[in-house]
This record gives structure tokens, sequence and C-alpha cells, in this order.
């Protein structure tokens, strides 16, 4: 950590070029002798995604950031203010802290926190930043989470893991026996360290694979952000052997979209069919990460256009967590048909259809956007067709 990137005319350099081309700084004159270009282009590159993603880090003076790769793999403030709303205690152990930003908004809902992280300059970035927030009860510590369990003699009322999801080689992986720690390996021990486990999983992970792997899970709270899933959640309670509650939350700016169910209920679940009516509905990538098709039909009565499209239809609008169309017309698909149209652009979603988007797009010279909405999918009887809608 060099913290010569801290003097006031390197921060006022670093403010002013967030939009300068990086090429340029690596090949031009450099003023700070102490400094190098590589350095000033990492805290560019870095607080530039930070603008978005990490807006109060952005807005406080004298922020260290890491490389941008530990930016990309850091939880965005909006989903870490979600976790940390699921727990609250004394006292919290961050196993794996990284870059610091759950351990922050963990130290919002406890009265003392850990946050543990084995490389040490990410440790002393982290201790350092959380100094220029403000907070005073987060306890920065450069070891191994798990020998640092090992070790301490702490009453810890929660223990939250994000195990690294990249391998030695730095290439990525998906499944929990590759990430670092794995959890499935040290679940016993932590249990024996505190009663609330929440563990933080990739987007990419199959629910079922992690229900049969992990144990005593209470609750998965599958997150998104814009419509885009973004991390998975999973509440462990030590010996608990009874329903597991799935909670699917999509939040955007203005509202937060939420849909719940025990996971005994998609078993249980059937679904009607129907021709396309007056209204289309799309679930949110949450609701279709949990894998509750039929369910999600079944709980606001709606009608299901082919099983595997997981599209919806009904005659009378009803509220909906994810999209919802007004549909103007429903034709078999042939590109003739489609040119007829006399659009020049369009907004093309498939499902379960035997055509990419860009090929689709090759085919009808159709450019993307607009206020139209092209779904190509199939009917209950298994035709391809094509259904125009306007956003309700």
């Amino acid at each position: 950590m060099n913290k010569n990137l801290l003097n006031t005319e390197v921060q006022d350099y670093i403010t002013n070029n967030l939009k300068t081309d990086i090429h340029s700084i690596l090949l031009g004159k450099n003023d700070f002798p102490n400094v190098s270009s590589r350095e000033l282009v990492e805290q560019l590159e870095s607080k530039g995604r930070a603008q978005k993603k990490l807006p109060t880090w952005f807005s406080t003076p004298n922020i260290y950031y890491p490389n941008k790769l530990n930016i990309s793999q850091t939880s965005s403030e909006v989903t870490a203010r979600y976790k940390a709303e699921l727990m609250q205690g004394n006292t919290i152990l961050d196993v794996t802290g990284g870059f610091g930003v759950d351990t922050f908004y963990f130290s919002k809902r406890f009265q003392k926190v850990f946050h543990i992280e084995k490389e040490q300059q990410l440790s002393k970035i982290a201790e350092h930043n959380f100094k220029q927030l403000g907070v005073t009860n987060i306890e920065s510590i450069n070891a191994n989470g798990i020998e640092f369990l090992k070790s301490t003699e702490e009453s810890i009322d929660w223990i939250y893991l994000d195990p690294s999801r990249r391998d030695n080689r730095n290439k990525k992986v998906y499944f929990l026996q590759d990430c670092e720690p794995d959890v499935t390996l040290h679940l016993g021990f932590l249990f024996s360290k505190s009663e609330n486990i929440l563990i933080k999983t990739g987007p990419l992970l199959d629910l079922s694979m992690g229900m049969s792997q992990l144990e005593h899970v209470r609750e998965i709270h599958i997150v998104s952000v814009e419509n885009e899933v973004k991390e998975i959640l999973w509440i462990l309670k030590k010996q608990y052997v009874g329903n597991i509650k799935v909670k699917t939350i999509d939040i955007s700016k203005d509202r937060k979209n939420t849909f719940q169910f025990d996971v005994k209920e998609l078993n249980e679940s059937k679904v009607e069919y129907s021709e396309p009516m007056k209204y289309l509905y799309e679930p949110n990538s949450a609701i279709m990460k949990s894998g509750a098709f039929n369910l999600i039909g079944k709980k606001y009565g709606l009608k299901k256009l082919e099983e595997h499209a997981h599209l919806y239809t009904s005659e009378i609008l009803i509220p909906f967590p994810g999209r919802k169309f007004i549909i103007e017309k429903v034709f078999p698909y042939h590109k003739k048909i489609i040119k007829q149209l006399g659009l020049d652009q369009a907004n093309i979603t498939t499902r379960n259809f035997p055509e990419s988007v860009a090929q689709i797009r090759k085919k009808t010279k159709l450019r993307d956007g607009g206020k139209t909405y092209l779904f190509f999918t199939k009917d209950l009887n298994g035709k391809l067709i094509v259904i125009i809608g306007v956003k309700s």
C-alpha cells in the first residue's frame, strides 16, 4: 500500500482524470516521483468502477482502491445493504473480508465486526478505508479466516463467508467444492463456532446442488439488481431441519419486487396453459433462477403459454414481479410476415425458440431498441409464434 497515493495533489489528479485515457497516462509524463504511472492507473480504473457500484466509497475523500479485479468481485452497496438487513446481533465475523463492502454494512447491524482478510495489502486497504468512512466497530485482521476461527475464543452470533470463485490460476470456478474456502469441508467446524451462518455464492450455482451440499439450510435469497441476478444468499441455522424458504428479490431504483415460497411447493404446483390472451408476463431473472416456473403462474392466477417458454398470459392486467406487456398481435413465425410489419427496430426476446436473437436480427434486419417488443416462442401446441407487445 503506497500511502503517497493519498497525498492531496495525487488525489486531486485522480479525481480530475477519471475519464482520461489510461494509455495516455501510462505513456505520458508522470509528475509524481513517489507514485508510478501503473499505480495511478490502478486507482483511476477502480475508482471509476466504484462510481455506480460503490457511491459511498466514491464520494468519500482519501479512499484507497485495490486493483479492478477486487472491485469487480466485491459486493455492490445495494446487495451489501440487503444482506446486512437479514442479520443482527452483537458479533459477526466476516471470514473472507476482501475490500470490506459487506463488512461496512454489517457494522450498522452489529456491535462488533471482525473483518478477516488473508491478503495483507487488501487487509490494510480495507482498514484504512473503514477509518475514512468513520466506522469504529470493525476490527481488521490479516489472517486466514478459517485459521483465525480456530484460534479465537470470541462468542460469535453470525459467521459470513463469500468464498472466492477463482482458482490458483485465477480462473473462474462455480462449484462450492472448488471455491476458497471450501465450505462443504468446514461446515461442521463453522457450526461449532456459531449457530448462524450466511454464505454468499455466485448466480450460476445450481440451487438443488447447493441444497444437497449444504446442511441445515433455512432460507435461500436470490438477489437481482435491475433484473440481473447478482448473488445467492444461503442462511444456515445450526440443527435446522424444517422447510427451506426461498425468497427472490429484484431491486431497482424505485422498487423492490419480491416473491417467496417453500421449496416443497415447487413439486406440488400445477399450471394451466392457454393461447396468448390480452396481457403477457415475463418473470424477473431472480424468479427464473429459483425454478418456480409453475408456482409463479399458480400464485398469480396466470396461464402459461408453453411448458418450457416460461411466459404467462391473462385477460386482466395484474401486479406482477417482472415485465408486463399489452399484446398487440400474435402470428406464426415467418420472415416475410415480420417484414410486412414495417418495423426497422424492435426489442427481441426468445423463449424456447430454435433460433437466437442474433440469428433473428440477421434474418429480419431489425435493429435493437424502440417501443415495440417481439417475443419469439412456442404456443401450447409447440408451433413457433411471434408475439408483438408494448410495455404496460
